[in-house]
């Protein structure tokens, strides 16, 4: 664990500097966009935990291909322990979370003196520079650390993960940094809405008068009519105003609410750009553009949106594994059908022979039946498969 001992230096903390390789430039909106900025907004944190959590939840098979069958595999160490502070499902969850406001995630692979891969730690993206090395031209990694110094390691020391990758770029695209428009304009309209409702400064109403009035004399008026009708319990008390003085309710200006409509549309966009259906997110009049039906709609977020996540995660831990064996994240536990449709579901897979009795079960979590491995006899397949006896058809009386 040389190579761990030098960045960690003597007696240093597990920790890194986190620098904000976007910049501080403010957007269009005159807000200021970052990686850690951009979670204080409501619908970019829920996209990014949401995203993060589904995918460090789902079940995790390993396996191997021996003669075209899949053949479970020893569970790894790093899998069961990937390093002394976090479970699998924490470590995976940071992995997600940078790849959902940077676009990559880089994991330091920490070795045993016999080379055996012993931890894994997630490197904060921001802290590491990717850049092909001069003399070699082989990919290296500059990671700043806690002292103001920077580690290099090689390609084999780190595994990089990138996400959506432009031709010749060394890093995956931030989807933070592509946003940073909409993101901004997301906080504008936030911050806009905050001022509106908390400076008060929209007047429920006026007194007006058909004379001039001293100050204080409009400010004894102002207290005696608040006094009389301010308060939830007087809201419906009967006022009167006498001299020619007449009360002039204001109504809130269109413009001045369509904060509102934006906060809703940039939820939408947000949504769409970390690859969740909108309403999950934000109200959405009815969720327009997304199908109806639990299955259906789960199935379509996991088709455009967690599949890919998955797919990407999946071939990134089964590079750590020896020979043909692999990690596979169990997609099943995430699309959950109602009653009837498991019901429907389960019926033909029986019937056609092509699901087990304890298959069945595994899906429902419930414990398998000692004889529950074998395939059912279908009642038509075991008629079909009888030798039938020839019909006669000779007729009484007939000359043949």
């Amino acid at each position: 664990m040389a190579f761990w001992n030098r960045l960690k230096g003597k007696g240093e903390a597990r920790t890194f500097v986190t620098f904000d390789d976007i910049g501080g430039t403010p957007t269009y909106a005159g807000v200021s966009v970052t990686q850690d900025t951009s979670v204080n907004l409501p619908a970019v944190y829920r996209c990014v935990s949401l995203n993060a959590e589904v995918v460090s939840s789902l079940p995790i098979d390993f396996l191997v291909k021996r003669g075209g069958n899949r053949i479970a595999y020893e569970e790894p160490l790093w899998y069961r322990h990937p390093n002394d502070e976090q479970d699998f499902a924490q470590f995976l969850g940071q992995i997600q979370a940078s790849l959902e406001l940077d676009g990559n995630a880089f994991i330091l692979k920490a070795v045993t003196a016999s080379g055996r891969l012993d931890s894994l730690y997630v490197l904060a993206p921001s802290a590491v520079i990717v850049e092909r090395s001069k003399a070699t031209g082989e990919i290296v990694y500059r990671v700043q650390k806690t002292n103001n110094q920077v580690g290099v390691f090689g390609a084999n020391e780190v595994l990089h993960i990138p996400a959506f990758t432009l031709p010749g770029a060394l890093r995956g695209l931030s989807p933070i940094a592509c946003a940073r428009q909409t993101i901004g304009t997301g906080f504008a309209a936030e911050q806009y809405g905050a001022m509106y409702f908390g400076s008060g400064a929209t007047l429920s109403g006026i007194i007006k008068v058909p004379f001039p009035m001293k100050q204080e004399d409009s400010e004894r008026l102002q207290e005696n009519f608040k006094r009389r009708h301010g308060g939830v319990s007087k809201s419906h008390a009967i006022g009167v105003l006498a001299g020619g003085a007449d009360w002039v309710p204001m109504s809130v200006n269109p413009e001045e609410s369509q904060f509102l409509q934006t906060r809703r549309f940039t939820d939408v966009q947000i949504a769409n750009l970390f690859g969740i259906p909108a309403d999950y997110v934000t109200e959405t009049e009815g969720a327009k553009g997304y199908v109806s039906g639990i299955y259906v709609r789960q199935f379509q977020w996991l088709t455009t949106g967690i599949n890919p996540r998955l797919s990407r995660l999946e071939r990134a831990f089964s590079s750590l594994l020896p020979g043909n064996a692999y990690m596979h994240f169990n997609r099943n536990a995430f699309l959950q059908m109602d009653p009837g449709e498991r019901t429907s579901f389960y019926t033909a897979g029986l019937r056609d022979r092509w699901l087990t009795p304890n298959e069945v079960r595994a899906f429902e979590d419930m414990n398998p039946l000692p004889e529950g491995d074998e395939l059912l006899e279908s009642v038509q397949y075991f008629w079909e498969s009888q030798e039938q006896p020839e019909a006669d058809l000779s007729f009484e009386g007939s000359d043949q």
